[in-house]
């Protein structure tokens, strides 16, 4: 197994706060665009490993992913992971925490589990920072929505990611501070 250790006390999961600012994210790179390695935080190191499966690494069979790849910290989904997000800047190194704001989301279902995986943009300076909806981004660059939706639907076996709808940025943004609080009550009993 590859991995990136994390010291205990940065377990990027548990230890980096979801946001600093108002409409802002914490965004973790497990990730990034324009690669194929399929790594992935582990819940109990903290430590951002290269998945394996049947003893071999890894990598998706697919063209590679539109966007970097990773999670917003002290969430909690539905599937037990923190909440999926897309970010469709430039590459991020795997492994780095950047500033998201959220576009909205895309609604799928992975078998019959949710999987939501939201759509995020730099707050500043980035390609597409001048977005604040996903709405806009419909409007203006239709594309960039339907290659994401096209991707995720087909980067698995033909028909295990089946898509339901486009959420907006205000469900979106509801759906991260519920997926916060879940993450809040499991912390409290741990």
């Amino acid at each position: 197994m590859v991995l990136i250790a994390f010291d205990a006390l940065s377990n990027p999961i548990n230890n980096y706060d979801l946001s600093s600012e108002i409409n802002t994210y914490n965004f973790f790179v497990e990730i990034p665009a324009g690669t194929k390695q399929k790594w992935e935080v582990n819940k109990n190191t903290g430590n951002l490993e290269w998945e394996e499966k049947k003893g071999k690494k890894r990598v998706i069979n697919f063209i590679n992913y539109p966007g970097n790849y990773g999670f917003i910290p002290q969430t909690l989904a539905g599937d037990g992971d923190p909440v999926d997000v897309v970010d469709l800047e430039e590459a991020i190194q795997r492994g780095e925490i950047t500033k998201v704001k959220i576009l909205g989301g895309m609604y799928f279902k992975d078998g019959k589990e949710e999987d939501i995986k939201f759509i995020a943009v730099a707050n500043e300076g980035g390609i597409f920072s001048n977005y604040s909806t996903i709405e806009e981004l419909f409007l203006d660059k239709p594309s960039v929505i339907e290659i994401l939706k096209k991707w995720f639907e087909s980067y698995k076996s033909p028909g295990k990611m089946i898509f339901y709808r486009f959420l907006g940025k205000e469900e979106s943004e509801d759906l991260i501070s519920q997926a916060h609080k879940r993450w809040i009550e499991k912390n409290i009993k741990d």
